[in-house]
């Protein structure tokens, strides 16, 4: 089941931004196809020592020390490769935890970061495109050989499979004897 087919029936949806994430108030969240990128505003001149980040594969916990609660905390929407997740602060007012998916073969956007957050809408969610040079080797390879096929097809000529299998049988003909013929029994 898709996530907008999910969706379907809740209420309380929010508008996706234009970074792929939603803006919350106490943090915001971007998302591209490999990382989640959660913003969280500070006070003026807040150091590392003053929080409290822990990132693990299922959940996050975000705190400023001597706070009762938690600027985040709960089960992340789907697992991340926490090992490769980072947090930082940029300018001394600005906490920026960056989550690797754990999933970054397959395209998948989360509608939110952490279970029990409103969700955003997946139906306004605009995944920016992405030029076939930013693929991996195996990627970029497959789609130009998709991308040969339809045009082969379209101009009536074999497809690079067609075309393999009659090479394939062209070297099998000429590896054997003369006058040999095949018979079926």
């Amino acid at each position: 089941m898709s996530l907008v087919e999910a969706q379907k029936g809740m209420t309380d949806l929010i508008p996706c931004n234009d970074r792929c994430g939603c803006d919350y108030g106490p943090y915001s969240f971007e998302q591209n196809d490999a990382e989640v990128t959660v913003i969280f505003p500070l006070p003026p001149n807040t150091t590392s020592k003053a929080l409290d980040v822990r990132i693990a594969t299922s959940t996050l916990f975000v705190c400023l020390k001597g706070q009762p609660v938690p600027l985040l905390q709960g089960q992340l929407f789907k697992p991340i490769k926490a090992a490769e997740s980072l947090w930082s602060i940029e300018e001394r007012k600005r906490l920026i935890v960056t989550l690797t998916k754990g999933n970054v073969q397959y395209e998948e956007w989360w509608p939110h970061v952490v279970i029990g957050e409103r969700q955003i809408d997946m139906k306004t969610l605009k995944p920016p495109t992405k030029h076939i040079r930013e693929f991996d080797d195996a990627t970029q390879a497959t789609v130009a050989k998709m991308m040969f096929d339809q045009n082969q097809k379209r101009m009536g000529l074999p497809t690079s499979d067609q075309l393999q299998m009659e090479e394939m049988l062209r070297k099998a003909g000429a590896s054997m004897p003369p006058g040999f013929t095949a018979s079926s029994s």
